[in-house]
């Protein structure tokens, strides 16, 4: 009965110490907010920057499985090359000894409980009083979730200590320090933590429950373990996202293999360096050096591994979109980066579609900036082209932006977070307004190409125009969002809004000609209200991204 008290309290110890670690994780992500992913962004430029950035936020973090999961969804969202998104997971391999290093100086070398409380107390109490989504009030989470980390840690160690001195542990011990090895392994991979991984140790290891040795090769185990993160985050990934999982797989499992083969020696130079120490210490030092070992080894060779692993994963699934999907919801910052390409990327198929509609091609509005003039003279024939297939294909990329919006809604992230998807989530909204529209004049369009009186022809020219001119614009002015560009794009709204007198006076003029149709009349007062919610819905895009990047620049 007494040891299964003591394991429901271990367990309950490790429970708290798991929680506090995401939970810790959560709010320095949400302290930390859009400064810390420029800074992640500006300093993955090169292979070392990424090392060391991987290094440091794994430090930060206390955990290698956020920056884990961050590389992968830089590299999804095409944020980071390849090469230094296996820097990063390096740099992390290294970052994460620095738990080990706080809980065997901390943990076992002060008496934290009192400082625990401390820390959940203060933390707990000034986060009420904060105001909600706070800077402030998320930084005080992060001291809560700091002291339940270490109200685990002495709940696990009490525990241990008390179980080795009433269980008879030669019983429970195995034959092969292989087998600690495997048993880190498995319980790194159950529970998604080394670092509550090495904590148990570092707890059985104050207890004297297993040798120094045993400690060594479950330690190593749990280093493997930290691989099944980053294969579960890379299924269903960009061909580039399995690789760096593969790249992170290859180092750990090759360094392990390593370490275990030369465990003697390395335990012998940890003793040699630390030999007045305790065994909680040294098995952080070993940590490391085993670890250092394996960058020693394997970083000269990134560029190489880089260009191997490209042989690979060469088939990927076909997507309606093009970085959301590579990205996940459950690093925000980096989903939010990925989600704002992927609005760049419904902008461009909305102009595509309005442009070939008005039979023209995009690259020569866009691209060679030709005068609308003489796109308007050169390209007058209709297009064979199917319109409706590719208004479907953009129907779809509307839909799974706005699933991707809401799953990332329900991560949280702080008021300013939340208004941010909101937003996103109108200029979604009016983008496929202004899609519909020229939808909805597709029908329309088909008869104005085949007519014949002047009248139509100036009409159908004007609306050609203006349809043109609104995207020439919007495209012009999307891509900087400077106040010249959206200025102009403002006066070609207003102006289409006053020249709705001019227009009626051509419908007029094809009312009177009783050689049209009678429905002609109808369909031009139609089409002249589709054309400007066309451009209406455009300008809205425009206010709505310009009040985004106002925000995410102060």
């Amino acid at each position: 009965m007494e040891g299964l008290k003591l394991a429901i309290e271990a367990f309950s110890g490790l429970g708290l110490f798991l929680f506090g670690m995401i939970y810790l994780e959560t709010q320095i992500r949400l302290s930390a907010g859009r400064a810390f992913r420029r800074w992640v962004r500006m300093a993955t430029g090169t292979r070392f920057k990424s090392f060391l950035a991987g290094l440091f936020t794994t430090a930060i973090f206390q955990s290698s499985s956020v920056v884990t999961l961050m590389a992968l969804s830089l590299i999804g969202a095409q944020l980071m090359n390849l090469e230094h998104a296996i820097a990063v997971i390096f740099g992390a391999n290294i970052g994460t000894t620095v738990t080990a290093w706080i809980v065997g100086i901390v943990g076992f070398k002060m008496d934290i409980k009192l400082l625990s409380f401390a820390f959940v107390g203060i933390g707990g109490l000034g986060s009420v009083l904060m105001e909600e989504g706070s800077r402030t009030r998320n930084t005080l989470n992060a001291m809560v979730g700091f002291g339940l980390i270490f109200l685990g840690l002495e709940g696990m160690k009490e525990s241990f200590s008390i179980f080795a001195d009433h269980v008879d542990i030669g019983s429970y011990r195995v034959d092969h320090l292989y087998w600690y090895a495997l048993i880190g392994l498995g319980i790194t991979a159950l529970i998604q933590s080394s670092s509550a991984t090495i904590a148990i140790v570092q707890s059985a290891l104050y207890a004297h429950i297993i040798g120094f040795e045993a400690a060594a090769a479950f330690v190593v185990g749990s280093n493997v373990g930290t691989t099944v993160t980053a294969m579960l985050g890379a299924i269903g990934g960009s061909p580039d996202k399995k690789r760096t999982a593969l790249a992170h797989f290859l180092f750990n499992v090759s360094t392990g293999m390593l370490t275990l083969a030369a465990l003697n020696p390395l335990v012998k130079i940890t003793d040699i360096l630390l030999p007045d120490s305790d065994a909680v210490i040294r098995i952080a030092l070993f940590h490391t050096i085993f670890n250092l070992l394996g960058i020693i080894i394997w970083y000269p060779f990134i560029k190489v591994l880089a260009e191997w692993l490209k042989h690979f994963f060469k088939k990927e699934k076909a997507h309606v979109t093009h970085y959301i999907h590579n990205v996940s919801v459950e690093v925000p910052d980096v989903a939010m980066d990925a989600l704002q390409k992927e609005i760049a990327h419904l902008a461009e198929e909305v102009e595509n579609f309005a442009l070939l509609a008005v039979n023209t091609p995009p690259e020569k509005v866009l691209k060679d900036s030709m005068p609308i003039d003489k796109l308007l003279d050169e390209y007058n024939e209709n297009i064979n082209f199917s319109y409706h297939r590719l208004y479907a294909h953009i129907r779809r990329l509307e839909g799974e932006i706005l699933r991707f919006i809401t799953e990332l809604s329900v991560q949280g992230g702080g008021e300013v977070f939340q208004a941010d998807l909101d937003r996103i989530a109108r200029v979604t909204a009016y983008l496929a307004t202004a899609a519909k529209a020229i939808k909805d004049m597709l029908h329309d369009l088909e008869r104005w190409y085949n007519v014949e009186h002047p009248e139509e022809l100036d009409f159908l020219r004007n609306l050609r125009y203006q349809i043109i001119k609104s995207v020439q614009a919007f495209h012009k002015a999307f891509v900087s969002l400077d106040v010249k560009s959206l200025d102009e794009m403002e006066r070609f709204y207003k102006r289409i809004a006053q020249s709705y007198k001019n227009s009626m006076e051509t419908i007029g003029d094809i009312a009177k000609n009783r050689s049209i149709p009678s429905e002609m009349t109808t369909i031009a007062i139609n089409d002249l209200h589709l054309s400007k919610s066309f451009s209406k819905s455009l300008r809205n895009v425009l206010l709505e991204m310009q009040t985004l990047k106002t925000e995410a620049l102060s």
